[in-house]
């Protein structure tokens, strides 16, 4: 037994007729009578006879015909169906966040996915960039976001994309930035400065604003953004940290900013694990990550 044979059968009870069910169909009139002779032939009992107005089903037609249409309209309804489920988010994300990302990212992706995919399950990893790379690499992460490094391109095995900017800021306590500061700070000006810097923004303040490479000449090395962050707050250093990381504290009356000049960016990029595409939900949350990045920096 054939779909198609059922549609040709329904289609002869809606009509009434052979020949008004060949034209609905497109088909010539007797390749549907064949079609029938074989379903009746299957099925071993007759399923429709003629009468003066037409054709009528037998009672096992009408049985027929009832569970046809219960049927027909399933199978119609299966291509709908597949295309939602492959547009549908679902399962279980595994992102990889760098420290300095968590405040921007980590609680509006939860949001924002649990509201609009709810069968969608994210999963939030906090490392550094070395230790997130390591994990991709290894299968344990399915999306990575962090700063990008001269380290970034050297891993084959994955592949980066720049999703955003984020400016850099030099930051202090609350009224403890120098006066004679202005709107910016140049990078010769942070010489003379207090810093605290973590190592990857250490790399970044040296090589983009062009100044040497002695460990000393900018100040106390901290591997902890949070760590930074505090003594900050305490005014007990100054440092240079992204915009997306202390806007809260911004906004809060924690911490006082100027920017560089030029302007001083980190690229953030979105690292997946090479060789395989992204499913379809890995997509979705590097293209919210992106969306919800450039906001911030507007």
């Amino acid at each position: 037994m054939e779909i198609r044979q059922l549609q040709y059968f329904v289609a002869i009870v809606r009509e009434g007729g052979f020949s008004q069910a060949a034209r609905k169909l497109h088909i010539g009139q007797p390749a549907l009578s064949k079609q029938i002779r074989a379903l009746e032939h299957e099925l071993g009992v007759e399923l429709l006879v003629r009468v003066p107005e037409g054709i009528r089903p037998t009672e096992a037609g009408q049985r027929l015909d009832e569970m046809s249409h219960f049927l027909l309209n399933y199978v119609d309804d299966i291509g709908p169906a597949v295309r939602k489920a492959a547009s549908e988010l679902l399962g279980t994300v595994t992102i990889g966040l760098s420290p300095s990302l968590v405040p921007a990212l980590a609680e509006y992706l939860s949001a924002r996915f649990a509201a609009e995919h709810p069968k969608l399950r994210i999963e939030i990893v906090e490392a550094l960039p070395m230790f997130l790379s390591e994990w991709l690499d290894l299968g344990r992460l399915d999306v990575g976001i962090f700063t990008r490094s001269p380290q970034t391109g050297e891993k084959p095995r994955l592949n980066v994309v720049d999703i955003a900017l984020d400016e850099m800021l030099l930051v202090a306590a609350k009224g403890a930035l120098p006066s004679d500061l202005g709107d910016a700070v140049e990078a010769n000006d942070i010489r003379s400065f207090r810093l605290a810097l973590t190592p990857g923004f250490r790399y970044l303040v040296q090589h983009r604003l062009g100044l040497d490479e002695t460990s000393h000449s900018l100040g106390l090395e901290i591997d902890s953004i949070h760590a930074i962050r505090d003594l900050a707050v305490r005014g007990e250093y100054l440092s240079v940290l992204p915009f997306t990381f202390i806007r809260d504290d911004l906004s809060a009356g924690l911490l006082d900013a100027v920017a560089f000049t030029p302007r001083l960016n980190r690229h953030l990029v979105a690292a997946t694990r090479a060789g395989r595409r992204p499913a379809a939900a890995v997509t979705a949350i590097v293209d919210v990550a992106r969306a919800r990045l450039a906001e911030l920096a507007h």
